[in-house]
This record gives structure tokens, sequence and C-alpha cells, in this order.
């Protein structure tokens, strides 16, 4: 049987996720925000960004973008705080229509700065990222913190302003206290890398030093002659993806029609079409996918009971044929990569004490 948290949903083997007495970590993170003084913490946020305009950089901030729910609201809080942002894209792996629509929305509200890694490269360490650790968004995570850093590191500014912290919003390893800076260290270890060093593929598929520059971190000592410090505006304000997508749907992003594959929202994750592929990678590793993260959100909140919940996840967590609705062999071979591929490596990658065979459309069958 799964063992899940007593309010939530999460499973007992989602990482970093440990319990006390049923409660899993991300709800007594949770629990913390009522302990908080979000009033001082605001004030904190209003003191780092006067400092950051009193270094005269061609813009006070850097805000890292998708175009998605939580970046489009994080430029309207900055931009009524009345510093001057630079909005950083470090492209996604497979752009999609509605991404490209939403970040193009950002350009009314902020000067947009677009880097787009070499693409032959990116689809090699897409590939290699699901051979490696069987994760293909491998080279958008190292893209998503070095890219936007690198940029400030490039022209001095000296803050950047990234959404949630995620260790408070799902959960954080036992005996660790969230971060509040995000530099190098953190993102090894808690920026979902897996443990695959850039340095690692060097030869891989032909890869070379220089293919890979683009993606790294800078390294605490370029940070610290730069000034630049990277902080989570999720630690100044009571932070809520719901609500960031009700206020950034009144600015002119845009939702789908329908709810994004293994997810119970249609507001999030619209950019990408590899992360559904990515999220069903982690459901057989770890028995959950993007719906159970959601549901915990809602339920924590009250907006959904734990039963309501379980029901969920239970039909939306399924083999995704389709991502943001377009068949998935049109994605894989994007990758050069095919159907049959794919599903060699979710065999691969499932984790035997959580599933026992399939169901007929493919789908793993929990152990019970």
């Amino acid at each position: 049987m799964v063992l899940r948290c007593s309010r939530c949903v999460y499973p007992a083997t989602r990482p970093d996720t440990h319990f006390v007495d049923g409660l899993c970590s991300g709800c007594r993170s949770f629990d913390e925000r009522k302990r908080t003084d979000w009033s001082l913490r605001w004030s904190h946020l209003k003191e780092l960004l006067a400092d950051a305009k009193s270094r005269n950089a061609p813009w006070d901030v850097i805000v890292p973008v998708s175009g998605g729910k939580d970046s489009t609201y994080q430029l309207i809080k900055l931009k009524e705080l009345g510093v001057k942002v630079l909005a950083v894209n470090s492209a996604t792996d497979m752009l999609s229509e509605v991404g490209r629509r939403n970040l193009d929305n950002l350009k009314r509200f902020a000067d947009v700065m677009e880097i787009t890694p070499n693409i032959e490269v990116r689809k090699k360490l897409v590939r290699l990222g699901l051979f490696r650790i069987g994760d293909m968004s491998y080279p958008e995570h190292c893209a998503i913190w070095g890219i936007p850093t690198r940029v400030a590191v490039a022209f001095g500014i000296p803050l950047v302003v990234w959404g949630e912290q995620p260790q408070r919003e799902y959960a954080t390893p036992e005996g660790v206290v969230p971060a509040t800076n995000l530099d190098g260290r953190w993102v090894a270890e808690f920026g979902g890398l897996g443990g695959l060093r850039l340095s690692d593929l060097i030869g891989e598929e032909g890869l070379v030093e220089s293919d890979l520059r683009i993606f790294r971190f800078p390294s605490n000592d370029m940070l610290e002659r730069a000034s630049v410090k990277g902080i989570w505006l999720g630690d100044h304000l009571d932070w809520d993806g719901w609500r960031n997508a009700f206020i950034a749907q009144q600015y002119g992003f845009e939702t789908l029609s329908h709810s994004v594959e293994q997810s119970l929202a249609n507001y999030e994750n619209l950019d990408n079409y590899v992360t559904v592929l990515r999220d069903w990678l982690r459901f057989v590793k770890f028995g959950y996918a993007r719906a159970t993260d959601i549901a915990c959100n809602h339920i924590r909140r009250g907006r959904l009971t734990r039963d309501e919940g379980l029901d969920l996840i239970g039909r939306r967590e399924r083999f995704p044929w389709t991502s943001l609705g377009k068949p998935i062999g049109e994605v894989l071979a994007y990758f050069d990569l095919t159907v049959d591929q794919y599903i060699t490596e979710c065999d691969r990658w499932t984790n035997p004490d959580l599933f026992r065979g399939k169901h007929r459309d493919g789908t793993p069958i929990f152990r019970n």
C-alpha cells in the first residue's frame, strides 16, 4: 500500500519528502506560513529592491520568465514596486504556440531578452537526460537557472528575482532549512539536475565544453565579483499559483480550454511540449505526477478535500498519448526519438516496488 500524507495526497516515495505523525514535510512547511510575518518579509523585499536601484545598473532586477502565470505575476508585482525589470527567457526545449503568445504578452510590461541555446546541442541534452537520469527536461533545468543568472553577471544587474520557493511550496529534506539565496550550491542540490553534471556529458554525442558553457550556472566567485544575488518572490509574499494565474489572466495571459495532460490545471506548463513526457517519467519513478502537486496545493488551501484529490489524481495521472494536444510521436520525432524508445525508457525507469504490470492502455498499476 502506498503511504500518503494524512492531510494531502503526497506519497512517501516523493523525493525529499519525510513524514512526522503522518504529516508530510510539504504540509508542515505550509503550516509555517501561518506564523510568518508577511508584512516584515514585504518590507525586506522593498529594502532589497531599493539597494538594487541604487546600483545604477542598466536594469534594477532580472526576472527569469517563461511567459507563464507566475512570471507574468512577478512582472506585474515588481512593476507596481517601481523597479526597472529585464525579463530573461531561456528558450524552452520545444516551445508551444500558446507559450509563444504568452511570452510575447510580457513585452507589454517589460524589456524581454530571449536567449536560445544551440538547438542541436539542446536536442542532444534532451536525449541524454532521458537515457542517463530518466528526465528529458535536464537541459531545461540547467538553462532556467543558469542563463538568467549569467545575464545578471554580464550586465552587473544586482538582483535576480525568481518566483515560488519550491522548498516552501512542496517539500524539503529533513533537517534542511529552506534557502533564502539561490546560488550554485542550491542549484546543484535542489535544482532538479538529478546528480548529473554537465561535465559528465563532455564527449557524449560529440559534445564539447564550449557547447555546454551557456547552460552552466555562474560560480560563486563570479556572483560575488558582480555582486549578484538570487532571491525568491515567494519568500516575501504568501505565494499561491492559482491566485497568480487568476491575476495574470487579467493582464493578457492565455490558458487552455482543457487541463494539461496528467494535470488538474489549464493554466500552467503551457509552454513546453516536453514537460508532459517528463512528468510521466516522474510518475513511473516516484508514483506521482503534476496532478498530485496541484491537488496538494489546493487541499492545503481548502479548495479540495483529500478524498476529492485522491479521486482526481486517479483519473488524471495516465499515460500521455498527447502533450498539450500534440501527439507524442511528433514531439519525440523533433528530438530524433520514437514512441517505442520513449516507452522502453519508461519501462526501464519504472519502480518495481510501486507498480505491478500495466492496464491495457499501458498505464502502470499501483501495487496495493
